[in-house]
């Protein structure tokens, strides 16, 4: 008989990794419009900045290390690419995808296709209503929600903050009101992949670590912030919790190998009857 206490703590532990997936790419399209396809290879950098640093360092450092090495890395990408492209979508959908093509290769040369496994910031578990739960799960749920309340309050508290709510309504507005836009979207591309550089470490924990490994990450993105809304932090997650708890089931019930597809068919019926997603194209509330 299956136990619903697993599966409540196996959907929220999926949900909290899956919104971290999520919210990086809402917040830059969120305030540019941008879809940003090196999101995925922003996630794998994060899972490879802890494996090299984990060589060197404590697993907490490791994390860190990973966070704003990818954090930066983004901020590279949008100064030295993204700035001059971002006002024509297709050009820039196509050079973030080469960007993450390329480093998918180098990656690739460097350490081949082999999956790696991460050693986690904490090892061992406990038992919880009936099920086991590993440290870094909780870990992640936990700090998952730190960074969420963190991001809450940076943009509603802060003059930057503030200012990234202004650009993401709109920008000729903000300019006008004399906001440093350069600032304003060099300051969420760090954000991005912070969140991204802190994704890639527990999927690389909890899963495997490969130069493939940023196809299925940015999927999902796409997945939840269509549902979600796109450019809705509120909408990315209520949509990450409810596709993993779909997830859950669906591997509980059904069966592994039908995992992504009832969240493809959620999808489906949402750009059928509300193609704005759940909640429409709000930056935050």
């Amino acid at each position: 008989m299956v136990n619903p206490a697993t599966i409540l703590v196996t959907g929220a532990m999926v949900g909290s990794l899956y919104v971290l997936i999520a919210i990086g790419f809402s917040l830059i399209y969120g305030v540019r419009g941008v879809i940003n396809l090196a999101h995925g290879a922003f996630i794998m950098l994060g899972a490879f900045a802890y494996l090299v640093a984990g060589g060197q360092v404590s697993g907490v450092a490791a994390f860190v290390i990973a966070i704003l090495f990818v954090g930066l890395f983004a901020v590279g990408l949008y100064l030295g690419l993204v700035r001059y492209i971002e006002h024509n979508v297709v050009i820039t959908f196509l050079a973030t995808v080469v960007v993450a093509l390329i480093i998918q290769q180098l990656l690739t040369l460097e350490y081949s296709l082999a999956p790696r496994s991460l050693e986690p910031i904490v090892s061992g578990g406990i038992a919880f209503a009936g099920t086991r739960v590993r440290y870094y799960q909780l870990i992640a749920f936990a700090l998952s929600w730190v960074a969420l309340g963190l991001l809450f309050l940076f943009v509603r508290r802060t003059t930057l903050g503030r200012n990234i709510l202004a650009t993401s309504m709109t920008e000729k507005g903000a300019k006008l009101a004399g906001t440093n836009v350069l600032y304003v979207n060099v300051a969420t591309w760090f954000v991005a992949g912070a969140f991204a550089g802190f994704a890639g470490v527990f999927i690389g924990t909890l899963q495997s670590t490969s130069p493939t490994m940023w196809i299925n990450p940015l999927g999902l993105a796409f997945i939840i912030v269509t549902i979600g809304g796109v450019g809705s932090i509120k909408g990315s997650i209520i949509a990450a919790y409810l596709i993993g708890f779909l997830e859950t089931m669906t591997v509980t019930f059904v069966g592994p190998a039908w995992r992504g597809m009832f969240a493809l068919l959620l999808l489906v019926v949402i750009i059928l009857a509300k193609p704005e997603g759940l909640f429409g194209r709000e930056f935050i509330e």
